[in-house]
C-alpha cells in the first residue's frame, strides 16, 4: 500500500487513485459521474430515503448510508452499552445485598417487638409487609437520588464539555452525553425490581419468628 490511514476499516476496504485511472479500471466514459451524494436532515430515516433513491435509480445502482459506512463502530458501541448495563446491574446487585444485610440486622434487633406483635395477633402478611415496605422505600430513595444525580452529571458534562479528547485522534473534541428516557427507565426499573426481591428473604424470616421462643429468651 502506498498510503495507510492507520484505521483498519479504511485500509482494508478503500483505495485512492486519480479519476483517469478509475475510469479506465471501471470502463467508464469520460466526464461521467459514478457517485451521487445526497444530504438530509432526517438522520433516523436514512434507510427509507436510501431505499426510495435506489428504487428510483433502477437496477444496477446501489445506495450506501452513513449507518452502512459506520456499521462496525455501531456494533462496537452496542456491545459497549451492553457491557455497561451489565456492570450497572452488578453494582445494583451489590447495593441490594446491602439492603438484605440491613433488613436482616433490623430483624435481629427487633425480634422482641416482632414477637410481641405476633402474640397480639399480627399475621405473617402484616409482618412481611412492614419489612418489605421499608426495603422498597430504601430502594426507591436510592434509585431516585442516584438517577437524579446521574442525569444532572450528564447534563453538566455535556453542556460544559468537561471531558476533552484529542480531536485529531477521535474526530470530536469532547465526550458528548445524551440521556435517553428508555435507558433511564430500564436502569431504574431493574434497580427497583432487585430492591424488591432483596426484601423477600428478610421479611419472610421476620414473619416466621416463633414469638414463644423469642420471648422465652428475653
Amino acid at each position: 500500500a502506498i498510503f495507510e490511514s492507520g484505521l483498519w476499516d479504511y485500509d482494508a476496504n478503500w483505495a485512492y487513485t486519480n479519476m483517469h485511472a478509475a475510469r479506465r479500471l471501471f470502463a467508464l466514459p469520460a466526464e461521467s459521474a459514478s457517485v451521487l451524494q445526497f444530504k438530509t436532515d432526517n438522520l433516523e430515516g436514512v434507510a427509507e430515503i436510501a431505499d426510495a433513491i435506489r428504487k428510483a435509480a433502477g437496477p444496477g445502482f446501489t445506495t450506501t448510508t452513513w449507518i452502512d459506512l459506520n456499521r462496525p463502530l455501531f456494533s462496537a458501541l452496542k456491545l459497549e452499552k451492553l457491557a455497561l448495563f451489565v456492570t450497572i446491574g452488578l453494582i445494583v446487585f451489590v447495593a441490594a445485598l446491602n439492603i438484605v444485610t440491613t433488613l436482616i440486622m433490623m430483624v435481629l434487633e427487633k425480634q422482641r417487638d416482632i414477637a410481641i406483635l405476633t402474640a397480639m395477633g399480627a399475621g405473617e402478611g402484616a409482618i412481611m409487609t412492614v419489612f418489605m415496605l421499608q426495603g422498597v422505600v430504601i430502594g426507591v430513595f436510592g434509585t431516585l437520588s442516584g438517577g437524579g444525580l446521574g442525569i444532572a452529571a450528564c447534563e453538566i458534562l455535556d453542556r460544559y464539555k468537561l471531558i476533552r479528547l484529542a480531536a485529531e485522534v477521535y474526530s470530536i473534541p469532547y465526550v458528548p452525553f445524551h440521556v435517553k428516557p428508555w435507558d433511564v427507565a430500564a436502569v431504574a426499573g431493574t434497580a427497583l425490581v432487585i430492591s424488591f426481591l432483596a426484601t423477600l428473604y428478610p421479611a419472610r424470616r421476620a414473619a416466621r419468628l416463633d414469638p414463644v421462643e423469642v420471648l422465652r429468651h428475653e
